[in-house]
């Protein structure tokens, strides 16, 4: 039996993979064979996802946004056939980001369909305390999970990016969107606000990991195999941003800006953290969502409806879907005074004057 890796190895191999180098590169790197270095990524990334499911929950996150990456696993689905695994062909990266402190919350790794989606929103609804502000994009399984699952107790809404090509694109630029886009913005249920309703933070989550996570990266051989190595790697990947690696915008990491750590955790302590999780931890079970203001928003009137139905809230005008407006007053109608008589032909006619009008009341006054 081959002897255990130091602890120096092994921060130096996390430290090759959470760059985004493939197994081969990091082998050549760190000179450890590519089978040595494969399976302690399997178990460093599934411990990583245990220490996620622990540690990650109860949270207050008042504005969420969620998006799908695309990435494959073995071949493109175009190229499936009868003969390959279930598991070959494409696998989505579901993500859940709280806007405010770039946490990721919650992420599942599967086919683009309802049941993964189900299984997305589930696990998201299951790790908050608070009623969310959600926003996801088009994709329409969204609507029936975050019903079936919030049950009225969130605002959500989808933001859906429309991107318009032109006939001056060339094949060198088959992966950069035209800058002619526009937003459409559909509030599905609750009271969303247009300020809120925006995907572009866990867009911005997206283009991180496919430069950490070498194995989501577009035309290149650093692909997934199985799909267990596929949510192994992504797992590793986000444990580092959510623990490890410092947010440019916030100049510490996710975890203690939402309170789950005191200070930034070393790549050592992540590899130490994550290999101590041997054992799967029961998944966190949903809790009564508490209605509370958002950060820099005034406590408003509001009961909770009977049977968990979500809430009965007094909304400022301007937010969540648009009303139609009440029917208006017939305008009063302004008329013209009769005509003065003409004088006599003697009498030179006077200079014109300004016309006076009067106001026609429509209504008798009450006495």
């Amino acid at each position: 039996m081959p002897a255990p890796l130091p602890l120096e190895t092994r921060v130096r191999i996390a430290s090759a993979l959470v760059e985004g180098n493939s197994l081969r590169a990091t082998a050549r790197m760190v000179e450890v064979a590519r089978g040595t270095v494969l399976d302690f990524a399997l178990r460093l990334g599934e411990g990583c996802i245990r220490l996620h499911g622990r540690k990650v929950r109860n949270l207050a996150a008042h504005v969420i946004q969620m998006d799908e990456m695309w990435s494959y696993v073995q071949k493109k689905q175009a190229r499936v056939t009868a003969k390959d695994a279930a598991e070959h062909g494409d696998a989505y990266l579901y993500v859940a980001l709280d806007a405010n402190t770039k946490l990721a919350i919650s992420y599942h790794v599967g086919k683009r369909d309802g049941e993964n989606t189900e299984t997305f929103v589930k696990d998201l609804r299951a790790r908050l305390t608070v009623v969310p502000h959600v926003t996801s994009d088009g994709w329409q399984p969204y609507i029936e999970a975050m019903f079936a699952n919030f049950r009225g107790s969130a605002d959500y809404a989808q933001c859906v990016k429309n991107y318009r090509g032109g006939p001056q694109r060339s094949p060198d630029h088959r992966y950069e969107p035209t800058r002619d886009v526009f937003v459409t913005k559909t509030p599905v249920f609750g009271a969303p606000k247009d300020e809120l309703m925006s995907t572009s933070f866990v867009e911005r989550f997206n283009l991180t990991t496919r430069h950490t996570v070498g194995r989501t990266r577009r035309l290149c051989l650093a692909f997934s195999k199985t799909i267990r190595g596929h949510r192994a790697a992504i797992g590793l990947g986000i444990a580092s941003y959510n623990w490890v690696r410092a947010h440019g915008t916030l100049g510490t990491t996710p975890a203690v800006a939402a309170g789950l750590a005191e200070r930034p955790w070393t790549l050592a302590e992540l590899v130490t953290a994550a290999l101590a999780e041997e054992e799967e931890t029961a998944p966190p079970v949903p809790q009564p969502l508490k209605l509370e203001p958002r950060p820099g928003e005034e406590p408003a009137p509001a009961r909770e409806l009977p049977g968990g139905r979500g809430w009965l809230r007094l909304v400022s005008r301007g937010s969540g879907p648009t009303a139609p407006s009440p029917p208006q007053p017939p305008p009063v109608a302004l008329v013209s005074a009769p005509p003065e008589p003409e004088p006599p032909p003697s009498e030179p006619p006077p200079a014109p004057g300004p016309r006076r009008m009067e106001q026609l009341s429509l209504f008798e006054e009450q006495m």
